[in-house]
């Protein structure tokens, strides 16, 4: 397992532990994560895009944080998010919820961004 799901794993048990039940933790090389009918990726949650050990963009979607996620190479969120989908060692982590619990999704985007502090920062809070 790489440095930077490594902290995300650590940062999500620290402060979620008790309603990770609710929560899919989901670790993709983005390949696979682009390709995959799993309907895990499709769901309510929070993406985080690593560079292997860096964290580079913490995100959420009410309906579907794998879409959203992508939307951030294509758009090159950043000046700097196209390449990653391509570059060794990348991964998507997605942390996904049943719809009926798509508000968590916001907490835990804040919380998240705020302990990892990515390279790319959020233009909102909450």
């Amino acid at each position: 397992m790489n440095t930077a799901v490594q902290r995300v794993k650590l940062a999500f048990n620290r402060e979620f532990g008790p309603l990770a039940h609710k929560f899919e933790f989901l670790v993709l090389e983005p390949s696979d994560a682009r390709t995959s009918n799993d309907p895990r990726v499709y769901r309510p949650g929070v993406y985080v895009w690593t560079d292997g050990s860096n964290v580079i963009k913490v995100g959420r979607h009410f309906t579907n944080a794998r879409k959203r996620a992508f939307e951030h190479i294509q758009d090159n969120t950043g000046g700097k998010m196209s390449g990653l989908e391509s570059m060794d060692g990348a991964q998507l982590i997605l942390i996904t919820a049943d719809p009926r619990d798509a508000h968590w999704a916001a907490a835990l985007e804040v919380y998240l961004e705020e302990i990892l502090s990515p390279e790319i920062k959020s233009q909102r809070k909450g």
